[in-house]
């Protein structure tokens, strides 16, 4: 049984660092996951749902920013060990893919891991499905457009991108009550204070979160026809599109 490290990253810097996925935060990683992110397990398991649910076999199912291997793992245990679908995940962080490599060791469907920047050249091929949750708001804004549309082109027609991204209102005054009840969730979980504004600190101008409509707007742009919203928590919400 896998033991996560708690993690106490910002009780122990000033938090004036940008931050990065380097072996420090992939050591709490998974810890820090499930005590940031409302709803992250649901989301995990509805996610793997919508891949059981799209992947075609002989096809290939990619997990963009699979960080620990977490989702990976989870939806290996939902395929048969027979299932002709090669899953494929990728990151730009060797720290994170070691963590990946350790969890999957033992999975029942084998999953390649591939170190890659998605803002490089990255090819993806014969896909049907695509997930890539919390992983566009680490890209520069300018450069979202273009990775999204190659994720299009690696997709098989009828194929299936699915993305989770925390997201920001339009409003400021709904922007904040939104910060708010996050900030109370991290409370809830046994962050305190200090923690949270350092962290804060830390991702500031690292992650960027859009509207929900400028991410909708963002796929219809990239190419994609049909587009929704499939979740929504506060300033967290899930998208899926098709081919």
């Amino acid at each position: 049984m896998e033991i996560k490290e708690k993690d106490t990253l910002f009780t122990q810097t000033a938090g004036t660092e940008k931050f990065e996925f380097n072996e420090s935060v992939a050591r709490v990683f998974d810890d820090m996951l499930e005590r940031s992110v409302p709803m992250y397990r649901e989301c995990l398991e509805s996610t793997v749902g919508w891949c059981v649910k799209f992947a075609k076999e002989g096809s290939h199912v990619y997990d963009l920013g699979c960080s620990t291997g977490t989702f990976l793992s989870g939806l290996a245990n939902r395929f048969p060990a027979q299932a002709d679908i090669h899953l494929i995940g990728v990151d730009n962080s060797a720290p994170m893919l070691e963590k990946a490599r350790q969890k999957l060791a033992l999975s029942p469907l084998p999953c390649e891991l591939i170190e890659a920047d998605l803002q490089s050249d990255f090819l993806l091929t014969n896909a049907s499905v695509v997930v890539m949750n919390y992983t566009l708001q680490f890209i520069p804004l300018k450069k979202r457009v273009e990775v999204v549309r190659r994720i299009l082109q690696g997709l098989n027609p009828g194929g299936l991108l699915l993305m989770i991204e925390k997201v920001t209102s339009g409003h400021p005054g709904l922007d904040k009550a939104y910060t708010d009840f996050h900030h109370q969730f991290k409370k809830d979980q046994g962050y305190s204070q200090l923690e949270i504004a350092r962290k804060r600190e830390a991702l500031e101008n690292v992650l960027t979160p859009r509207t929900v409509e400028e991410n909708l707007d963002l796929l219809l742009k990239a190419g994609f026809i049909t587009v929704e919203m499939f979740f929504k928590w506060n300033n967290f919400a899930g998208f899926i599109a098709l081919k």
